[in-house]
């Protein structure tokens, strides 16, 4: 991947760093959970739920105090409670189920409407729900209808337990990664400014929903569920039509990348469970580190690690497989569809969008004459704002190339970065700066060429 010149902490290397402290809590909390189902004669489930939980826990680690820590501790436990009645309801009355697997999750999208905080609470709202579609919890061996739902709530404490003391001694020992900045607010389209982007995401959510659970029980009625995640991941936070696209191709490729390699893999014979426990926890651990360079490594690698939780030998093992591509596709489909037909933005208008305010932020730092580390701090800021749009507008100017580079988002972006990069100098050329601030300004200003170069760049 790339990045800026002067930056002396690679990506690879910070993924690496984040992806042992998220392991280290994953198997922290696998393996006490683990040891509780063990002692009380339930199978391990919940230990898998308590992995999964930590696994999306760590995936955007936050600096809470005592305050904000203890909430979110009763929390978790209590949603996951509540996912676990959402997923005793998919099972025993499917519709029912879809219906409040939806509304919980748009439920979290809109609580985005109130800031940082709302945005905090969504997320532990929704991170049970998805954990919940992933490793549906079938608690067995145990008697009485009060033990499942402690035992539930205890996979959530134990998770929210594990990842703060490994994020706490990570931090502790100097070893922790930066925290993941917040989300960046879409650019608002101009004819819908009166709708708040939370609303806009959360409808174009519940259609992609709506459509996936529909598809999905109708004509998958045993895999269902690898749709409706994947119609959830395209739709989650995509930043314009293109990025939609950009994410169901980057799953479907991951996706077939890992069902070849899993192929190759089905007649692997482990001499015992802990080396076949380890083979898990290691793909696992593979996946985390490089999700952050590329979204179809993690594709990749969670299809592997459910071809590895199928079991050797399995002769049903390739046909599964190919049917799980073929719900991908269905469900990256429902995504596309629900973010270009539901309020759709264009990806030309986001990137617009977001190197314009680089360009205002670079000029008020110029303007005031901001010492240098304060200067940094708005780089960073604005080249990362860049880098989460630039791969869709790259993807298509590499595939259909550009009739008019000037007018390609991608060209601005590039741009942009090269500007960003020669600020971070110490002794920049001030004249040679405000130069490319003028001529990249008259590019955003610039009509587009055509309605089918426009069109293009749109999606």
């Amino acid at each position: 991947m790339d990045i800026l010149p002067g930056m002396t902490d690679t990506v690879p290397l910070r993924a690496l760093r984040s992806a042992l402290i998220a392991i280290a809590a994953v198997l922290t909390s696998f393996g006490v959970m683990y040891a509780i189902c063990m002692q009380s004669g339930v199978n391990a489930s919940p230990a898998i739920l308590a992995a999964a939980l930590s696994v999306g826990l760590m995936r955007r680690p936050e600096k809470l105090g005592p305050r904000a820590l203890l909430a979110k501790f009763v929390m978790l436990p209590l949603i996951a409670l509540t996912a676990g009645f959402v997923g005793f309801t998919l099972l025993r009355l499917p519709a029912l189920g879809a219906v409040l697997f939806s509304g919980g999750i748009a439920l979290s999208i809109l609580l985005r409407k109130y800031g940082e905080r709302g945005a905090a609470i969504g997320r532990v709202v929704a991170l049970p729900l998805m954990s919940i579609l992933v490793v549906p919890v079938r608690i067995e061996g145990v008697e009485g209808r009060l033990v499942p739902p402690l035992i539930v709530i205890a996979a959530g404490a134990i998770a929210m337990a594990s990842t703060a003391a490994v994020s706490w001694f990570a931090a502790r020992v100097g070893i922790a990664g930066e925290p993941e900045s917040p989300p960046i607010p879409l650019a608002q389209s101009t004819t819908q400014t009166k709708m708040h982007i939370a609303t806009r995401m959360a409808l174009q959510m519940l259609t992609a929903l709506g459509l996936a659970f529909a598809i999905g029980m109708g004509a998958f009625p045993k895999h269902w569920a690898w749709i409706v995640l994947t119609a959830f991941i395209v739709c989650s936070g995509a930043v314009g039509r293109g990025d939609a696209i950009h994410k169901g191709l980057l799953r479907l490729g991951g996706a077939i990348g890992g069902a070849f390699v899993a192929g190759l893999a089905a007649y692997i014979v482990f001499p015992n469970p802990t080396a076949y426990a380890v083979a898990v926890f290691f793909v696992l651990f593979i996946g985390i580190w490089l999700r952050e360079i590329n979204y179809a490594y993690w594709a990749a690698c969670a299809t592997l690690i459910f071809a590895l939780l199928q079991g050797s030998h399995d002769a049903a093992l390739m046909p599964l497989l190919g049917a799980r591509v073929v719900c991908i596709v269905i469900g990256a489909l429902c995504g596309v569809a629900a973010t270009w037909f539901v309020y759709p933005i264009r990806t030309e208008q986001v990137v617009r969008r977001r190197v314009a305010d680089a360009l205002t932020a670079l000029r008020g730092v110029l303007a005031e004459g901001t010492d240098h580390g304060a200067r940094l701090v708005v780089i960073e800021h604005h080249a990362a704002e860049l880098k989460r749009v630039a791969p869709p507008v790259q993807l298509h100017r590499k595939v259909f190339g550009a009739k008019q580079p000037e007018q390609h988002p991608a060209t601005w972006i590039d741009l942009m970065h090269g500007l960003l990069a020669q600020v971070r100098k110490p002794d920049f050329d001030r004249a040679h700066v405000g130069a490319g601030m003028r001529k990249l300004g008259a590019m955003l200003k610039a009509p587009a060429a055509g309605s089918t170069q426009k069109d293009a760049q749109s999606g």
